[in-house]
C-alpha cells in the first residue's frame, strides 16, 4: 500500500459491522459524512475488482476505493439501502413468472457485460441474497468476493469456492467455471424464487407459452454437464423474453403463480389464519408446532403467583396472570414466525440492518405492555 493509498483509505471511519459478514463494515467519510462498505479480503481478484471499478454497469455497485495490502485486499464500495431478494421472499411468499423473468433477463443483461470480455469474469456466487432491490427499484448484483476471470487452458478453479446449493458441478473442482457456471446458478435461483425449493427437491412446474416453458428453461440451465445447458446468457435471455411476452395477463399480475406454487396445500392448508406449524401441512412441523404449543399451554396453566408477602395467589388475578404469560407467549411465537407478514407493518422490521435490534426488543415491548395492562386491570 502506497502512503497516498493509505491517506485515501484513512478519510473513512467504520461505524459498524454488517450482520454475520466477517471483516465487511459500514464506514463513513469524513469529509463528505456519505456512507459505503469496506470489505478485507483473503481470497480475492483484484483484476475483477479493478474492472468493476470502471465498468460503469447501473446494476453492480459502484467501487471507488481497490487497495492491495500485504495479501488483504481493501475495498470501499457503494453503500445500497435496500433488501435482497431472499429477504423480499420471505416477505412475499413467492415471486409470479414475470417477476422472475424480469430479475433472470436484467441478471443475463448483467452477464454477458462480464462474460464477453477478453477474459471473462464469472460470478460463482449467483443466489438471492446477493441480489439487491434498492429503494429506487434498480436491481444490483453484490458480492463478487468470489468472482474470477477464465482462464483458458485450465482444468479446474484454483479455489474452490461458492454457495452449495447453488453452486454448478464443476466448482467442486473437477472443471474450471465459466459462463455456464453463472448460468448454472441463475437456473437454481429462478426455481427458488418460483417454489422456495431448489430444483433436486422439487422442480418449478408452468404451461407452455409459445415454444418454450419456464419449466423447460430452468431444467436446462441446472443440467449436469456444462456442454447441456445454455451456452451462453444471450441464448437464456432469448428464451425467457419469449416466456416474458406469452404470460397471460393474470400471470402478470402474480395472481396464477402465487395459486400455482400454493396448489399442493389442499383445502385446510390453503388457508394462510392457521397457527404457524401448520399452514404448510408438513408432518414433521405440525407435530413440533403441536408439541410447541402444547409445552407453552402446560406452563401457563401451571404458573404460580406469590404476592408481596409471600402468599400464593388465587382467583381471578392468577389467572389474570396466567393469561398475560400465555399472550405473551403466543405473540412472541408469531412475531419470530412473520404470523400473517406483520412484521413488515413493525418500526425497525423494514431496514435490513435494523431487524437484529427489532428481533429483540419487540417481544420485550410485548412484555411491557402486557404487564402494564396486567396491572392497570389488578388495580
Amino acid at each position: 500500500m502506497t502512503l497516498e493509498e493509505q491517506c485515501r483509505l484513512s478519510y473513512y471511519k467504520k461505524i459498524a459491522d454488517i450482520g454475520a459478514h466477517k471483516n465487511v463494515y459500514l464506514v463513513q467519510h469524513v469529509e463528505t459524512n456519505r456512507i459505503f462498505i469496506k470489505k478485507e479480503q483473503k481470497i480475492y481478484n483484484r483484476e475483477v475488482y479493478e474492472y468493476l471499478q470502471t465498468c460503469g454497469n447501473q446494476h453492480i455497485p459502484k467501487i471507488f476505493e481497490c487497495v492491495e495490502d500485504k495479501g488483504t485486499l481493501i475495498i470501499i464500495e457503494e453503500y445500497i439501502q435496500g433488501e435482497s431478494l431472499a429477504d423480499h421472499l420471505e416477505e412475499i411468499g413467492v415471486y409470479s413468472r414475470e417477476e422472475v423473468c424480469r430479475f433472470a433477463i436484467t441478471i443475463c443483461d448483467v452477464l454477458e457485460q462480464l462474460h464477453q470480455l477478453p477474459q471473462p469474469v464469472i460470478h460463482r456466487d449467483l443466489k438471492p441474497e446477493n441480489i439487491l432491490i434498492p429503494e429506487n427499484g434498480s436491481l444490483k448484483i453484490i458480492d463478487f468476493n468470489t468472482a474470477k476471470r477464465h482462464e483458458q487452458g485450465r482444468d479446474s478453479d484454483t479455489v474452490i469456492i461458492g454457495t452449495r446449493k447453488y453452486a454448478a458441478p464443476e466448482q467442486f473442482g473437477y472443471k474450471q467455471s465459466d459462463a455456464r457456471t453463472d448460468i448454472y446458478a441463475l437456473g437454481v435461483m429462478m426455481n427458488y424464487l418460483l417454489t422456495k425449493k431448489y430444483p433436486d427437491e422439487y422442480l418449478y412446474i408452468s404451461e407452455k407459452y409459445g415454444k418454450v416453458s419456464l419449466t423447460e428453461i430452468i431444467r436446462k440451465c441446472v443440467e449436469f454437464s456444462p456442454d447441456n445447458r445454455y451456452q451462453t446468457v444471450m441464448d437464456l435471455r432469448r428464451d425467457l423474453q419469449a416466456v416474458l411476452a406469452g404470460t397471460p395477463k393474470a400471470d402478470r399480475a402474480g395472481a396464477t403463480d402465487r395459486q400455482n406454487n400454493s396448489s399442493e396445500k389442499k383445502g385446510l392448508w390453503a388457508t394462510p389464519f392457521l397457527p404457524p406449524g401448520f399452514r404448510t401441512g408438513t408432518v414433521w412441523k405440525m407435530a413440533a408446532g403441536g408439541v410447541g404449543y402444547l409445552i407453552i399451554f402446560c406452563m401457563s396453566f401451571s404458573l404460580e403467583v406469590k404476592g408481596k408477602d409471600g402468599s400464593a395467589v388465587t382467583g381471578f388475578f392468577l389467572w389474570a396472570n396466567r393469561l398475560t404469560f400465555l399472550a405473551w407467549c403466543l405473540l412472541t411465537v408469531a412475531f419470530y414466525t412473520d404470523y400473517l407478514g406483520w412484521q413488515k407493518s413493525l418500526p425497525l422490521m423494514q431496514r435490513r440492518y435494523l431487524r437484529r435490534a427489532g428481533y429483540i426488543l419487540w417481544p420485550v415491548i410485548f412484555l411491557v405492555v402486557l404487564v402494564f395492562i396486567l396491572v392497570v386491570i389488578g388495580g
